[in-house]
């Protein structure tokens, strides 16, 4: 851990020795030792990071005994109408019994924050992350628009979808070495990288010492196309396996992400998710831990209070007054602001020294649908539909590759037009009964005789999908609406399309390769925004995005938050 300067440390408990005993401290009615007043903190943001950050707040104030040897005061607001950020469901069919992910799907047993706490929690998590359609021989194809370069087979026993393919043995004799190299690119990049977990790097004041420390900007500050080539992963392996893990995690070619987080793409041992969504983790997080959550609301102002100390406006309006009626009202000794800056739209009334960076975001296209129709044989060139795959991942062709490697959006995704295609279930009357809610959006068409099978598809894309797009991708009768300026998947009968449900997503940065990364301190004064400053308490989390965008790494980043904070008041008391 990067320990405060001597300097920093005198202004730190400066600015502490301006507050009155009287703020500091409360009497005990018995005349024992005072009690000190708890540390209020506001936490903006409820995703994987600021759930994480509340946790980890209650966790590190107490001691091994359970005794809260740092009494807080935990304040969470987040502008959605739930807990969870971009881990969000979705009822398919708008009916409970099949909730399905909308954002982040999935995490891994190395996952350690997220693993323990689906432990911790008692939540229940499932290896069967996909469905293979009966009638296909093949669980999932990677296609490059023109050809399948890959089919993995169903798995023997079923147990995990998307897993199979990742199997050295299936692999190595089509690409030699490569698969071997990549696992072992994986383990050495990861293997550092969990040191981040550890002292004497946790807590770490920034990621770059911990970049630094590990020495993971070999990997991040050059493109995963590079990475691979000083591995000495061949082309083919490349472009048609990992390119795919890229796309369909991140919508980017292997020109167009950095080598960390390519690697991270294809950790993918011990895939798992929480059974009725991921969620359900932050969710327990900060309701275990925040003494006060506010869903529906923004913070729009912070304004600096001396000490430092920080009062916060809301836009709303509710919520404001209830905030009023606390002891201190608005002021708070600390804030986390666990949302991307360039998106929170906060007016801070003393002026960042230094604020984030606007980044370039992905605008991804999440359609989820439900139909009775197969992915089409003929859409893909094949003849027998049982050799379409259930799910289709996506890549290039060499020379695509080359054009359109470190392009973003719909410049990058080439012919194909999509990033990826999954069978998420298949559901069938006789065996799941009545699967229509009481939405206008899902109605009993195709679904209405034993032997009417419907299909639950998930699609990312970096556009929104066509009517005629999905009719030729499913293979049915569909004439364009002359109405229409456009053509909207929602002007398909539902006879075809059964229910559907279209998002778009700033899902995640772009992460291009770079040396250089956010700090986690927000400053207003030259002091704080010098290396080895003090910290004024005001945090910022979503500079991991850069580094590897993830539910674990945004977790990672409010623990790591969570621990400065607590040795911080610490220090003060």
């Amino acid at each position: 851990m990067l320990r405060l300067t001597l300097l920093a440390l005198a202004i730190l408990l400066l600015q502490r020795l301006q507050v009155t005993a009287g703020e500091i401290q409360t009497p005990l009615r018995d005349g024992s030792q005072p009690r000190q007043q708890p540390h209020r903190v506001a936490i903006i943001g409820a995703g994987p990071g600021g759930s994480s950050a509340s946790y980890h707040l209650r966790k590190f104030s107490q001691s091994s005994t359970g005794a809260e040897e740092t009494p807080l005061d935990i304040t969470v607001f987040e502008s959605n109408p739930y807990i969870g950020g971009r881990t969000t469901t979705v009822n398919a069919l708008d009916d409970p019994r099949y909730p399905v992910e909308l954002g982040a799907s999935i995490f891994v047993e190395i996952n350690h924050i997220l693993y323990n706490a689906t432990r911790d929690f008692g939540l229940s998590s499932t290896v069967k992350l996909y469905e293979s359609a009966p009638e296909s021989k093949y669980e999932l194809g990677i296609w490059d628009g023109e050809h399948f370069v890959y089919k993995a087979t169903k798995d023997d026993d079923e147990g995990s979808s998307w897993q199979g393919w990742w199997d050295i043995a299936k692999l190595i004799w089509r690409y030699g070495l490569a698969p071997i190299r990549t696992r072992q690119a994986t383990r050495t990049a990861v293997g550092e990288f969990l040191k981040f977990y550890e002292e004497p790097i946790f807590p770490f004041w920034t990621i770059q010492e911990a970049v630094d420390a590990t020495g993971l900007e070999q990997y991040t500050g050059f493109s995963g196309k590079e990475v691979l080539q000083r591995a000495k992963v061949g082309e083919s392996f490349s472009r048609e396996i990992i390119q795919a893990s890229t796309r369909v995690n991140y919508a980017s070619n292997l020109a167009g992400i950095h080598g960390l987080e390519t690697l991270v793409c294809m950790a993918i041992e011990g895939a798992m998710a929480v059974e009725g969504g991921n969620w359900q983790i932050f969710d327990n997080m900060v309701y275990s831990s925040a003494d006060a959550v506010f869903l529906n609301t923004s913070v729009t102002t912070v304004t600096r209070n001396g000490g430092p100390r920080y009062n916060l406006t809301t836009d709303n309006e509710e919520v404001n007054a209830r905030l009023a009626s606390h002891p201190r009202g608005n002021e708070f000794d600390a804030f986390i602001l666990a949302a991307p800056f360039q998106f929170a739209n906060i007016n801070f009334t003393q002026p960042l020294r230094k604020p984030p960076q606007k980044i370039p975001y992905v605008n991804l296209h999440v359609t989820l649908f439900t139909s009775p129709h197969r992915l089409s044989a003929p859409f893909f060139g094949l003849d027998d539909p049982a050799d379409v795959p259930s799910s289709v991942l996506t890549t290039l062709s060499a020379d695509m590759s080359e054009k359109l490697g470190d392009r973003q959006g719909t410049d990058a995704v080439g012919p194909p037009g999509f990033w990826s295609i999954s069978t998420l279930d298949v559901l069938n009357p006789a065996t799941d009964g009545v699967f229509c809610g009481p939405s206008e959006n899902c109605t009993m068409y195709g679904a209405k005789d034993e032997d009417d099978t419907q299909y639950l598809y998930k699609i990312f894309s970096p556009a929104p999908l066509t009517g005629s797009f999905l009719s030729s991708l499913l293979g049915f009768t569909y004439t364009p609406p002359t109405t229409a300026l456009n053509d909207p998947v929602s002007s398909i009968p539902k006879s075809d399309i059964t229910w559907l449900h279209e998002k778009v997503w700033h899902s995640y940065p772009y992460e291009l390769p770079r040396t250089e990364f956010e700090p986690f301190n927000l400053c207003s004064f030259f002091l704080c925004a010098e290396v080895g400053g003090p910290s004024e308490n005001m945090w910022y989390l979503n500079g991991m995005e850069s580094f590897i965008s993830t539910m674990e790494t945004a977790a990672l980043s409010g623990m790591n938050v969570a621990q400065l904070v607590v040795d911080l008041f610490k220090m003060q008391q």
